[in-house]
């Protein structure tokens, strides 16, 4: 094999133009941190500016959607019928009185609102605790968490309530279990950097707004479930701890 002059002066600087140099470690590091800004910049660009994950949106729509046909398509004799039958009233399984109604009524119930202010701020919980939750879960546990959450407020107001005859609306139980999903997703991140905050004061907080409101009472003089509230929130820690989180 010949060898140019070039070659000859690159084995005396101590170069072999058969070898492959290899990037050093300090270079692969710049590569990858510029590789990671170039996606960080496509993704902001390609994504809009409210990202709404799909199970997340679908949820938001069809709670409002139902909001709408029962409090704006239906007259008031109407509405209060679907409220009575698809709200759940704790007095129906006190007394034996199960029905079809009163069984679909542990689901149901999340779908309905006393009114807009109910309605408008359960929506905009659902979009900033949701979204988070099902980008960190994925779409099905998201699911899985809201719902469960929402049927250990039910157990949890039922057992405070056994005998009420006032049907419960109202997608709080499922929110608050959403809230207790995105405590413990804050708190593993902080942990993953260094910091130690820790969810007990956070839970703590919550349990007492939760109570101290349900003693008050909304705004428009209707009663707050806020049993409901707490058994949600601490349902999504157990729905947590079941899937291994």
């Amino acid at each position: 094999m010949k060898t140019s002059q070039g070659d000859n002066d690159n084995r005396k600087n101590g170069m072999d133009p058969n070898v492959i140099a290899m990037p050093t470690l300090a270079e692969r590091d710049r590569m990858r941190r510029e590789k990671e800004k170039l996606e960080r910049a496509r993704n902001s660009a390609s994504e809009p500016m409210i990202n709404i994950p799909p199970i997340t949106k679908w949820l938001i729509g069809f709670i409002l959607a139902i909001h709408i046909l029962v409090g704006v398509a239906l007259n008031p004799e109407q509405g209060t019928w679907v409220i009575e039958h698809f709200g759940f009233t704790p007095e129906k399984f006190h007394d034996g009185n199960i029905d079809i109604y009163a069984l679909s009524s542990l689901i149901t119930h999340m779908f309905l609102h006393g009114g807009w202010m109910h309605v408008v701020m359960n929506l905009f919980m659902l979009a900033a605790f949701g979204s988070g939750v099902e980008k960190w879960l994925g779409s099905r546990r998201m699911l899985i968490l809201f719902f469960a959450s929402g049927l250990l407020g039910v157990a949890a107001h039922y057992i405070l309530n056994t005998a009420s005859a006032y049907p419960m609306i109202g997608a709080s139980g499922g929110l608050s279990g959403l809230f207790a999903a995105s405590i413990v997703m804050i708190n593993k991140g902080q942990r993953e950097m260094g910091g130690r905050i820790g969810i007990l004061p956070f839970a703590l907080l919550w349990i007492a707004l939760s109570i101290g409101f349900g003693m008050m009472g909304a705004p428009d003089g209707s009663a707050i479930a806020w049993a409901a509230h707490v058994g949600g929130f601490l349902g999504g820690f157990l729905v947590l701890k079941l899937m291994k989180i």
